[in-house]
Formats: structure tokens, C-alpha cells, sequence
């Protein structure tokens, strides 16, 4: 049976994020991955909301939330475009979150349910967005409204260096098929293409080792042009700092039964 010390409450203000501590998940998550998933418990006034639950976390389990929260990057996001293997998607997606990204694009391959493992990803899916998409180029074209720059993994003679890639925008990195890449009309509805260099005789990267290397310094260049952590806007950290608060409050009554 887990330890845990009894909640208490909160006096002063939580620790403010320290933008070296970009790593993973601690804390807070640590029993949660443990834990199998479950339908979100609907949050009523009997039950209590964000604020109560807030309250009765501890100090560390406060600070932590605060310091994901604000890590937190909305302006990179990345696109899995009809991966084969669930495993591939589970691990990148369990990459971006570790990263302090929160927009993940999906585009189910017809032949997979599109499910990542559970036991890859260690359940990093419940702290991101994920919206699913058709096509890629429908993901691209949302994205695009967005406001994103769209560019997609791709070798071709106007691919450009991942580490030339623009940070002073918002961007969103497409990989496509394991086998295919991207399709030609989603090549077509993206901002363009880039390449990762490679010095041996291997022709090609595992995609979800592809998607680490560009994501992880996508998201390092973004923060220094930022000069920040993160950029989530006040609603944005407030809506977010509720939601894992109502995750660590399920975890706490879960344990209590």
C-alpha cells in the first residue's frame, strides 16, 4: 500500500518553475502512471471542484503542478500522420509531454486502431491535448489557422536543416508513415520540409528517435527566443492547472477507497 503523507493545507504562494526542470513527469504522476486508466469522474458540488481539491494538495505537490504548468509550450505541436506502429506513436507521444509540449495531431492509419501502448507512453497521453484528424492535410490546414507554420520530415531538395527551422514562430512538425512519409498532398499543405543529417552508413532514423531529436530542439530554440519556459496565456495556465488538479484529486480518492 502506497505512503502517502496526509494533505495539508496551503499557506503562502507555490515555487515558481525553474526552466532548467524540463524534464518528465515527477510527483504528482509518479502513482498515477501506475495506475490503470479510467473514465474522468464528472466534478459536481457534492464532489467538490479544482479550487477545493486545490487546497488540500501539498506545497510539493502544488509546486509541481505550477512548474509543469508553467513550462508548458503551446507553440509546438507535432503531427503523427498515419504511423503504423502503435508503439511508435506511444513513445513520441510520451516524448512531447516530457518536452513540455501539449498539442499533439493525430491521423489514424486505416490499417491500426491508432491506440498507443499504454505500458510506452506510461499513461503521458492524460496530460496532453490530442485532436484527431482525417488527413494530414487537414491536420496541416487546421494547424495552419491556427497560426502554426506546418513543416513536415521529409527528404527532399528543399528540405532545410531541422536546426534551421524558424523559432520565433508558432510551428508543428509532421512525420508521416513509417514506410510512405508524408503523402503528396499533405506535402503540399505544408509551410515545407526539413531534414535531420545524418553521419553513418544508417539511411534513416527510427521515426519516434526522429521526432526526439527535432521536437527536443524545437522546443529548447522556442524557449530561448521566448526567453521563457512557457507560453500558455492566464486562462490557459488557470484551465490546465484545474485539470491536473482534478487528476491528483482522483488519484487521491482512489487511494482513500
Amino acid at each position: 500500500m502506497s505512503r502517502r503523507r496526509p494533505p495539508r493545507a496551503w499557506v503562502g504562494t507555490p515555487l515558481p518553475a525553474d526552466p532548467s526542470e524540463l524534464l518528465g513527469p515527477r510527483g504528482l504522476t509518479r502513482e498515477l502512471l501506475d495506475e490503470e486508466p479510467e473514465e474522468a469522474e464528472p466534478v459536481s458540488p457534492a464532489t467538490g471542484g479544482a479550487a477545493f481539491y486545490w487546497s488540500l494538495l501539498s506545497d510539493e505537490r502544488k509546486s509541481r503542478i505550477e512548474s509543469v504548468v508553467a513550462s508548458r509550450l503551446g507553440s509546438v505541436a507535432v503531427v503523427l500522420d498515419r504511423l503504423l506502429d502503435a508503439h511508435n506513436t506511444a513513445a513520441i507521444l510520451r516524448t512531447a509531454e516530457g518536452l513540455g509540449l501539449g498539442g499533439i495531431h493525430v491521423v489514424p492509419n486505416e490499417e491500426s486502431d491508432a491506440v498507443a501502448h499504454r505500458r510506452v507512453t506510461q499513461d503521458a497521453h492524460k496530460w496532453l491535448e490530442i485532436s484527431q484528424h482525417q488527413t494530414g492535410a487537414q491536420a496541416a490546414a487546421a494547424l495552419k489557422a491556427q497560426g502554426f507554420e506546418v513543416w513536415a520530415g521529409h527528404l527532399d531538395a528543399k528540405a532545410i536543416l531541422y536546426s534551421e527551422l524558424p523559432a520565433d514562430r508558432p510551428v508543428a512538425l509532421l512525420f508521416g508513415n513509417e514506410h510512405e512519409g508524408p503523402q503528396a498532398e499533405t506535402l503540399a499543405a505544408c509551410t515545407g520540409t526539413f531534414r535531420i543529417p545524418m553521419a553513418g552508413f544508417t539511411q534513416s532514423f527510427n521515426v519516434s528517435v526522429a521526432a526526439g531529436i527535432a521536437l527536443s530542439q524545437q522546443a529548447q530554440r522556442r524557449r530561448a527566443f521566448l526567453k521563457a519556459a512557457g507560453d500558455l496565456s492566464p486562462a490557459q495556465s488557470a484551465a490546465l492547472r484545474d485539470r491536473f488538479t482534478l487528476l491528483a484529486a482522483k488519484l487521491s480518492r482512489r487511494l482513500k477507497r
